[in-house]
Formats: structure tokens, C-alpha cells, sequence
């Protein structure tokens, strides 16, 4: 990768001291990407890309400039402009760096085999995808998928003494599928998954699992109207409880009073049986890094404990303005300023098996795909599952569509009553089934 970008980091760094910043940041990306992209059964666009973007922060004072660019050349006129802009904001006693602390670097998020891997084997990738299709079922259809490989190389320096340099590889692949038997449709289904080493691609499982489940979706017909227990898959939870979670979690929103957690620190928000961490280190994770968007070192934090609210996700701002522990949550790219963001989200697995959970009701819903979030604020929420199975007597009875689920957020969390074991990946959750009571379920 770029051998370079901690050099011009460095010298970003030193043009805006020597511009009058009393302090600055730098933070630098190089990322050189491959895509094969599938739509309607077929491959349709492969493309390379390759850019390096400097983002620079300078503090006058308490006051805070930002200016990027994604042109080397154009440095010294970035470096003048965060001056500028910081020098014409607000004071907020907040704004500050973190200070420089030991740099421990995670192994095993770049694999140098990557550098070798061309568009061509990603077009093998993609090809082998809409070949394991095929030899499922002729009436497949991957109406969407896609294979990417993500090369970067991150770096940081700021005026305190904070210094990272950090390479990455990432691949990652991903496939939503349908299948059509003469009128009849099936639901879609996606499924996603990534790798950080070369020799551990594997698009067999995911292109799989979404063609099994679009298969066994086709003739959904019109479900029953009740009120009572669903099951959430990975992807379907990801919508609905993930989301509002990491909402609620942020102490960006806590400090603009916006969480309803915001005074629930130690206090129950969920079932005993839930418990959230979100953990920067994590083998193979989506999110694994040494370090966050300020140069923080990323470590596991526990969220949720056995129901009980832990801890929220800080940057330097947040953690300061609160007087609390800074988590190292800094998130976002160099075209930005610091936000907050989880890295590897987890809910940790529970004591029961997918199938006991769906075994132990006697009317319910397993919903695969959710179109609909939670409002953040009252926790309401209502929307179609795109995906979905009629639970009778323990068993899967046969597949619904245009179904309508609806209740509150909040409560369900509270009064949810099965965690699985089993657990998959989407993005860079990792998540359960989740078995939710008192649900209002409409047919449509």
C-alpha cells in the first residue's frame, strides 16, 4: 500500500502548526478497492478504484477547523483552510485531542496476500456465486450480490504524540436471491459475510443459505392476524433492535438528550437474557482496527450486561463533556470529523438452539427480513416483514407474505424471551435469533 501516507501525514501535521494552530490532527486513508457487481442472475460492472484522502483539524484554541482533500497536491491550501475555519467557530471548552497513550497494534486485519489478488479472481468469486445457484434450483434468481476486495492503509498523527500507521485487508461478498416458479415469487433473501485473509474466502455458505431460503419462501401466501411471539433472524433484528440499541447507546445523542437511556446507567433496558458488546479488537471482525477515527486504542466494551445498561459508546468530545472514560467509539473517514460509531457489534449467543425457540410457540412468525426501524425516541415501530414463516404448533408451517408487525421497541427488548445460540454475521453485527412476545401481527 501507500508507504508514503504517515509521511504526509507528518507534514500536514507540521504546515498547520507552522499556519498558527495551536493544536492539530491528521488523519490519513489510502484505499485501493475491486468490485464485481451481479444483477438479474449475471455479471454486470467490475471496477478498480484507488484514492488517498488527508483530512486535517486544527484548534485555535477551543475552536475546531476541518478540510480534507483527496489531492497531495492541494495540502497547504487544506491545511489553510481548517485554520481559517477553526478561527472563524465557536469556542467549546470540549474540543480537545487524546492524549498520546501505548500503541498496541491487533494482528490478523491484513492478509499481503491481498496485494496479489486481481479483478480477475474476483470475478471468479462472483462467477462462482451465480454457479452455486444455478445447481441449486434453475428458478434462482441472485438479483443482487456482489464481491469486493478493500486494500487501505490508515494513518494518524496528532500534536499531543498520538502516532498509528496501520494497514487492512477486507473481502467481502454478499447475495440477495428470489425465485420464480411460473406466477409464483418468493420472498427475497440476503445474506452477507466477510474475511480479512485471502485463504479464508468461502461464498459458498451465505449464496447458500440466501437461495435456501428463497426457495422455501415460494407460494407465500396470506398469513393470520394475532398478537404474540416472533422470531427475529440476524438480519431482521439488525433492522428492528441492532439499530435502536446503537441509537440509544451513543453518547453523542445522550449528551444532546435525545437516548431515552441518558439516565439509565446500571439500570435494566433489556431481558436478562441479552447482552451487548461491541469489541474493536475482535478477531476477523468487519471492524477489527488497532485504533479509532482519533487515534484512540480500540479495545471490548460491554454495552448491555445481563439487560443492564454498561457503559455508551464516547469520543474524546463526549467523553469529556460527560467526564466519562473515552471508549475509543471515534468513528468516520478522513472526508469528516469525528463521530461516533461501534466497530464490532455483538449480542452475545444465548443457551437455546434457533429451532427450540421457534419449538416452544404455538402461534407465532419467524421473520427473515424486516422493511422498517424503530423510532428512536418512542421506540415505536411498524413495518412488512418481506420475509416471513407461519409458526404453528412448534413447527414451520408454511411462508407468509405482506405481513404487517408492529409494537414498541423498548418493551420488546424488556419482555423478549429467547436468545440463540446460533448466530450470523451482518455487516459488522454479529447477532442472534431473537424470540420477541406481545407482537402485533396484521395479515395483509
Amino acid at each position: 500500500m501507500n508507504s508514503r501516507l504517515i509521511d504526509l501525514c507528518v507534514d500536514a501535521l507540521d504546515r498547520t502548526k507552522q499556519k498558527g494552530a495551536d493544536e492539530a490532527e491528521v488523519y490519513g486513508e489510502s484505499v485501493r478497492t475491486l468490485t464485481v457487481a451481479i444483477e438479474k442472475n449475471d455479471l454486470q460492472v467490475s471496477r478498480a478504484q484507488k484514492e488517498t484522502m488527508i483530512g486535517v483539524r486544527a484548534f485555535s484554541g477551543s475552536s475546531v477547523g476541518f478540510a480534507s482533500t483527496n489531492d497531495p497536491k492541494t495540502i497547504n491550501e487544506t491545511c489553510a483552510d481548517a485554520i481559517t475555519l477553526a478561527k472563524a467557530s465557536p469556542r467549546d471548552e470540549n474540543n480537545v485531542l487524546p492524549q498520546h497513550e501505548e500503541t498496541k497494534y491487533v494482528s490478523g486485519i491484513y492478509d499481503p496476500a491481498s496485494e496479489e489478488f486481481k479483478i480477475e479472481s474476483a470475478i471468479e468469486q462472483a462467477v462462482r456465486m451465480l454457479d452455486i445457484a444455478r445447481s441449486i434450483d434453475k428458478r434462482l434468481i441472485l438479483g443482487n450480490g456482489e464481491f469486493s476486495v478493500h486494500i487501505a492503509t490508515r494513518a494518524l498523527i496528532n500534536s499531543s504524540g498520538v502516532s498509528w500507521e496501520e494497514p487492512e485487508s477486507l473481502f467481502v461478498y454478499y447475495a440477495l436471491a428470489t425465485a420464480h416458479d411460473g406466477e409464483k415469487v418468493s420472498n427475497m433473501d440476503y445474506q452477507f459475510d466477510a474475511t480479512r485473509r485471502a485463504d479464508a474466502i468461502d461464498v459458498e455458505p451465505i449464496t447458500r443459505r440466501a437461495c435456501e431460503n428463497a426457495l422455501g419462501s415460494l407460494g407465500a401466501k396470506k398469513g393470520v392476524s394475532f398478537n404474540g411471539q416472533i422470531v427475529l433472524s440476524p438480519n431482521a433484528a439488525q433492522s428492528l433492535l441492532a439499530s435502536l440499541i446503537l441509537f440509544q447507546a451513543n453518547a453523542k445523542n445522550v449528551l444532546r438528550g435525545m437516548s431515552r437511556w441518558k439516565d439509565a446507567l446500571g439500570s435494566t433496558v433489556a431481558s436478562d437474557l441479552i447482552s451487548v458488546v461491541d469489541d474493536g479488537r475482535l478477531p476477523n471482525g468487519v471492524g477489527t482496527a488497532s485504533f479509532d477515527r482519533e487515534g484512540v486504542a480500540h479495545k471490548r466494551l460491554e454495552l448491555i450486561t445481563n439487560g443492564k445498561l454498561a457503559s455508551f459508546m464516547h469520543n474524546t468530545y463526549t467523553a469529556t463533556a460527560l467526564g466519562l472514560e473515552n471508549t475509543g467509539h471515534a468513528a468516520g473517514s478522513a472526508r469528516s470529523v469525528p463521530g461516533i460509531g461501534p466497530s464490532n457489534f455483538e449480542i452475545l449467543p444465548g443457551d437455546k438452539s434457533k429451532d427450540q425457540l421457534i419449538s416452544e410457540i404455538d402461534k407465532g412468525v419467524l421473520v427473515t427480513r424486516f422493511s422498517g426501524r424503530a423510532d428512536p425516541v418512542s421506540g415505536d415501530f411498524s413495518g412488512v416483514a418481506k420475509g416471513g414463516y407461519l409458526i404453528e404448533n412448534g413447527r414451520i408451517a408454511r411462508p407468509i407474505s405482506g405481513t404487517l408487525i408492529a409494537g414498541n421497541a423498548f418493551e420488546a427488548l424488556k419482555s423478549l424471551s429467547g436468545v440463540s445460540r446460533e448466530r450470523e454475521r451482518v455487516f459488522s453485527l454479529t447477532l442472534p435469533y431473537l424470540r420477541l412476545e406481545g407482537i402485533s401481527v396484521t395479515a395483509g
